[in-house]
C-alpha cells in the first residue's frame, strides 16, 4: 500500500495547488474562446462540435499546451524531492524506489487528468445549456466529453515521461531539459527525424517483410500525439477500432501504453542506482 500512499499524497498536493487551480480556469477560458470562434454565425447552422475539437481546440490545446503541461507537472517529482532532501526522508519510510517513482506516476497523472476533464467540463455545460435554450441548433455532448478523455491520457503520457525523466536526473534542471527534449522531439521534429532514419535505413528494410510505408505509419503512430490525434479523430467519426484504421489505432493505443510504463521504467533503473 505504499505505492498509493505516495500516490494519494501527491494527488492532493498537486490538487491543492494554485497551478492547479490555474490550469483548470486557463483550459475553460481556452475553450470557450475557441467555441465562441467557430459558433454558428445564421440561423439554422449546427453547431459544429466536432470541428471545435478537431480543427480548433485539438491543434492548440491538446497537442501543445496539454503535453507541455505534463512535462511541468512531472519534472520535479523526484528531482525536486533530491534536491531539498525530503526524498532521504520518504525512502527513510517503508516506501521503495519504485513506491516512489510510480507512486508519483499516478498521483501526478491523475492529479493533471482531472484538472483537464474539470477544464474542459466547465464549458460543456455553458454549450450545452445554450442547445437546451435554442441558442445553439445543436451541441454534441457524448463527441465533446468523449474527447477530453483523449486529452486527459495524452496528460499522463507526458506526466509519465517527465517523471521518467525526473527519476533519472540528479537535478531538476537536468530533468527540466530532458522533458522539453521530449516535449520539442514529439511536437515539432518528430515528422523531420523520423523522415531522416527512414531515409538511411532504406537499404536495410527493403530486404524486410516490411514496407516503407508501413514503417513510416508505425513511426508515426510511435508519437503519442499522433496516436491521440488518430484515437480521437477515429472516435470523432464514429470508427473507432472498426474501418481500415483498425490497425493503427491498437498500434496507437500500444504506443501510448508504452510511453506511460517505460520511460518511468527506465528512470528507476537508474534511480536505483544513484547513491542519495
Amino acid at each position: 500500500m505504499t505505492l498509493a500512499a505516495i500516490a494519494e499524497k501527491d494527488f492532493q498536493d498537486a490538487v491543492r495547488s494554485r497551478g492547479m487551480l490555474a490550469l483548470v480556469a486557463l483550459f475553460s477560458l481556452l475553450v470557450a474562446v475557441f467555441a465562441y470562434v467557430v459558433r454558428p454565425t445564421g440561423q439554422g447552422e449546427q453547431f459544429a462540435t466536432e470541428a471545435l475539437l478537431s480543427f480548433a481546440v485539438g491543434p492548440f490545446l491538446v497537442t501543445t499546451l496539454v503535453p507541455l503541461v505534463g512535462v511541468v507537472v512531472g519534472y520535479n517529482a523526484v528531482s525536486g524531492e533530491r534536491e531539498s532532501g525530503s526524498l532521504k526522508l520518504l525512502l527513510s519510510l517503508p516506501h521503495s524506489r519504485a513506491d516512489v517513482v510510480f507512486g508519483k506516476v499516478i498521483g501526478r497523472g491523475a492529479a493533471l487528468a482531472l484538472a483537464v476533464l474539470t477544464g474542459f467540463l466547465l464549458p460543456a455545460l455553458v454549450l450545452f445549456g445554450l442547445a437546451q435554450t435554442g441558442a445553439l441548433a445543436t451541441f454534441n455532448v457524448g463527441a465533446f466529453l468523449g474527447y477530453t478523455v483523449f486529452a486527459a491520457v495524452l496528460g499522463v503520457v507526458f506526466v509519465a515521461i517527465a517523471v521518467g525523466c525526473s527519476a533519472a536526473a540528479e537535478t531538476q534542471r537536468r530533468a527540466l531539459i530532458g522533458g522539453v527534449a521530449i516535449f520539442v522531439l514529439f511536437v515539432v521534429l518528430w515528422g523531420f527525424v523520423t523522415g531522416q532514419l527512414l531515409d538511411a535505413a532504406s537499404g536495410l528494410i527493403d530486404p524486410l517483410p516490411v514496407s516503407q510505408q508501413q514503417v513510416r505509419v508505425f513511426l508515426r503512430v510511435s508519437n503519442p500525439i499522433s496516436g491521440v490525434e488518430l484515437l480521437s479523430s477515429a472516435f470523432l467519426g464514429e470508427q473507432l477500432f472498426t474501418g481500415e484504421s483498425v490497425n493503427r489505432q491498437i498500434s496507437a493505443v500500444s504506443m501510448l501504453v508504452f510511453w506511460t510504463i517505460a520511460p518511468p521504467l527506465v528512470g528507476l533503473w537508474k534511480f536505483d542506482s544513484d547513491d542519495l
